[in-house]
């Protein structure tokens, strides 16, 4: 899979300013720096900001920033070709500057001798080697330049000088085989190899575990040279055969497979042939397991597995000990759940007989509870009932007083303070007398400050200090004048 964002293309240049650098590289997390690095340490980009662009857009899969990397640099060597000599163009984005320290010269046997060199150590001014190196070198760009994927491919096809025979894991293809796939293709190519489990890596941990053995791992990469030899010479040997099937469960993977790299990322395999022991008891933990990377010549891989084999014997009988600790814990437990039944058996017919006695309890409770609120019930109503008499007796009184006259002659405007602040203000003619006063006073609810209701009460006045009761009485027998305030209280 490929990113496919044309503003992600490299410029590859070693111009990048190291302010942004560092300030582009604050914004990562530990693992977005870890694949800043491999990404960069795989194209040879110095380009900072261009390389975490790339990863961005690919959501940070190191495999796909590669693939894009390389992508971008074909398609802009394809299509610069010999008639752009200029370095300046957009072709020359994917060219990669040579390191200073191994200028391109001029002429047919340099080149030649270049090519050579170039295959090794990819510092050469060809892509092929021989007289074609110092043509390349000058044809379609400046001398101290060559593209990048020429390099790329240069290094990929001559590493074995280097030691272990390192070979990136990015290089190796995704490929989802089933795992009994492999293994049986394996073993059609290769003969006498040992009893490899043919099931997926989970399932080979859960048989060692099962069977209390050390699990033998063989990370196979077939691009590799030394993979036929080490397997013709290590793994088809009879001895090492012969120590694998009898102390170990095997397992092989291919680095071409999904779970197998993932596993190798893991492991952190640097090279390969890969061959590692796990303690499956022990396989979700961090520790480092042993490994080897490279040839192994079958003396020593004998003696390599014996060692540690002997290592994680002692922890494969601590875990059989705790497997069989286990057992016998559980059949106690199943002996002490019988018991314990048994008592839950007769603890739940307790509780059943104080559950019936708590029910019989509940039942009566509601009873009274139904009967105090039917109680509650009656005695509300018959208050709404009181209420509404009242409320009628003061609507029968409203309705018996005479329309209020406008302000003029022969009227009186007469105030009278409740006893709870409230003021009733109304106009009586002269000739109306103090019933009709005390009838529109008792329409209003009479109650103390404190909101008690007041039943008896008595209207009195200041000037003259004197308390008026005779209903009979006009306005202007009682000489107050055109304006007179009267008090509201409660007869004691």
């Amino acid at each position: 899979p490929v990113c496919r964002n044309p503003a992600t293309i490299h410029s590859f240049d070693h111009r990048q300013p190291p302010a942004a650098a560092k300030a582009s590289m604050e914004t990562l997390d530990t693992k977005q720096k870890a694949a800043l690095e491999q990404y960069q340490m795989i194209v040879n980009a110095a380009d900072v900001n261009a390389s975490i662009q790339i990863l961005k857009d690919c959501g940070w899969n190191l495999e796909n920033a590669v693939n894009t990397a390389l992508e971008i640099q074909n398609s802009g060597q394809s299509s610069s070709g010999s008639s752009n000599p200029n370095p300046n163009s957009a072709s020359s984005s994917t060219l990669q500057r040579r390191p200073s320290a191994s200028s391109s010269a001029s002429g047919a046997g340099q080149g030649a001798e270049d090519g050579k060199s170039g295959a090794l150590n990819n510092t050469g001014g060809g892509s092929a080697g021989g007289a074609g190196g110092g043509a390349s070198s000058g044809a379609g760009a400046p001398e101290n330049w060559i593209p990048l994927n020429t390099m790329m491919a240069s290094s990929l096809s001559f590493l074995g000088p280097v030691a272990h025979r390192v070979l990136p894991h990015w290089a190796a293809e995704s490929q989802n085989i089933a795992p009994r796939t492999f293994t049986q293709r394996l073993k059609n190519e290769y003969s006498d190899l040992p009893n490899f489990y043919e099931g997926s890596y989970r399932e080979a941990c859960r048989l060692a575990r099962n069977q209390n053995r050390s699990l033998f791992i063989y990370i196979h990469c077939p691009q590799h040279e030394d993979t036929d030899d080490f397997i013709s010479s290590s793994l088809s040997n009879d001895t090492v055969r012969e120590s694998l099937n009898s102390n170990f469960i095997c397992w092989a993977g291919s680095v071409t497979q999904t779970d197998t790299y993932k596993l190798c990322q893991r492991l952190r395999v640097e090279g390969y042939p890969c061959v590692a022991v796990l303690n499956p008891h022990r396989e979700a933990s961090r520790i480092p397991v042993p490994l080897h990377e490279g040839l192994f010549p079958p003396e020593q891989m004998v003696n390599w597995l014996h060692e540690v084999r002997t290592k994680y014997e002692a922890e494969i009988a601590e875990a059989r000990r705790r497997r069989n600790e286990v057992k016998q814990n559980s059949q106690l437990r199943e002996f002490q759940d019988m018991e314990y039944i048994q008592a839950l058996e007769a603890d739940r017919k307790r509780e059943e007989e104080e559950r019936r006695q708590e029910e019989l309890k509940a039942v009566e409770e509601m009873e009274e509870a139904r009967r105090k609120a039917e109680a509650e019930r009656k005695q509300k109503e018959e208050q709404q009932q009181e209420e509404r008499r009242k409320k009628q007796k003061l609507e029968k009184r409203k309705a018996v007083l005479q329309a209020e006259p406008p302000a003029g002659p022969g009227v009186v405007l007469v105030v009278v303070r409740l006893p709870d602040g409230q003021q009733i203000k109304r106009r009586f003619r002269e000739e109306e007398n103090f019933g009709t006063l005390f009838d529109l006073i008792q329409t209003y609810e009479l109650v103390t400050p404190h909101g008690d209701a007041i039943e008896n009460w008595v209207m009195r006045s200041r000037f003259p200090n004197k308390k008026w009761d005779d209903r009979e009485m006009t306005l202007k027998d009682a000489k107050m004048g055109r304006q007179a305030m009267f008090f509201v209280q409660e007869d004691i």
